[in-house]
């Protein structure tokens, strides 16, 4: 029996929910899937290719303008944000490549796609959050997508226990978290509307187990 026909899944979900969990799992349940990390490695999708095919997408200038954008708004050090407008175009051209490139009948596992672009954004600084998302929304719009898209949940309290215990670069002690963890839930929301096909998969394992 041959392979399915080429599909793109995203997972995304908030930090600390347990992806790489859900995804090893998924991984080992089927041999028809394969990680994009394995294609990037396969074709060799180094910055200099993937910033080449970014100019490749119908309205790249635009979602460009809208990365730049974004970046100017969120209130994070400077770094951060050249961080990502980089890691934003990678994204895109990485869709680009699995939906017009990439020919393998398999189904691609995007660890953090475009979708996650939702999450990318959270900050727990001050920032004009619903100016940030309606350029997220603009992005999207432009690229006309069609992915299929799991998001990986659970309670806030595992959530917040689980980045208490690991840390996390955007967020120093457990009030940040608290208000880090509420932001992404409810960017989450957003995200769905612009992904209405989006399935969901409860993590609501111990943070010991995960």
């Amino acid at each position: 029996m041959g392979y399915p026909m080429k599909r793109v899944i995203e997972v995304t979900g908030v930090a600390g929910v347990g992806k790489s969990y859900i995804i090893d799992k998924l991984v080992k349940n089927s041999d028809n899937i394969v990680l994009d990390i394995e294609i990037i490695e396969k074709y060799n999708l180094n910055d200099f290719y993937l910033f080449y095919l970014f100019f490749k997408v119908k309205n790249s200038f635009k979602i460009l303008k809208l990365i730049i954008k974004i970046a100017y708004e969120l209130n994070m050090p400077l770094y951060n944000r050249v961080n990502f407008v980089r890691n934003s175009i990678k994204k895109v051209a990485k869709e680009y490549f699995l939906t017009h490139i990439y020919n393998e009948d398999r189904i691609v596992l995007v660890d953090e796609g475009i979708s996650h672009l939702y999450q990318n954004i959270i900050t727990t600084n001050r920032q004009n959050n619903p100016y940030i998302l309606s350029l997220v929304n603009q992005i999207i719009s432009n690229m006309r997508l069609s992915l299929e898209v799991v998001i990986v949940d659970a309670s806030s309290d595992i959530i917040i226990k689980r980045l208490h215990q690991r840390g996390h670069g955007r967020v120093k002690n457990l009030e940040e978290i608290k208000t880090f963890v509420k932001q992404s839930k409810q960017n989450l929301i957003e995200m769905k509307k612009r992904f209405i096909n989006s399935i969901e998969i409860s993590n609501e394992k111990s943070i010991d187990e995960v």
